[in-house]
């Protein structure tokens, strides 16, 4: 009897594990439209970078690693546009006041 307790008790657990770890079709599904909305911010954020709108390409970077913060083409995206920037000095990097009183906003 005490053999077929710990064998049920062994074997709830393990179907609960097994089907917790597995991600749902909503939660895959969620994943796969943030991945291509960082896509669309990336792609966003180099047309802005390219008519030299540095205040729109750091808000489509930032929205990109907001979507997907574990997309590296983001953070290489980000980092990129914030070398542009400042010329690769740390201490030149624009604050967001600044860089709406140089857009005219």
């Amino acid at each position: 009897m005490k053999k077929w307790i710990s064998l049920s008790v062994a074997a709830i657990f393990l179907s609960l594990s097994l089907g917790l770890s597995k991600p749902s079709a909503c939660q895959s599904e969620y994943y796969k439209m943030n991945e291509a909305k960082c896509a669309k911010y990336i792609e966003l954020s180099q047309e802005a970078l390219a008519e030299n709108d540095y205040y729109e390409a750091t808000l489509y970077a930032k929205r990109a690693i907001q979507e997907d913060p574990w997309s590296r083409n983001a953070w290489i995206n980000y980092n990129n546009i914030i070398v542009k920037i400042t010329g690769g000095n740390i201490n030149l990097i624009p604050h967001t006041k600044k860089l709406m009183k140089e857009n005219g906003n």
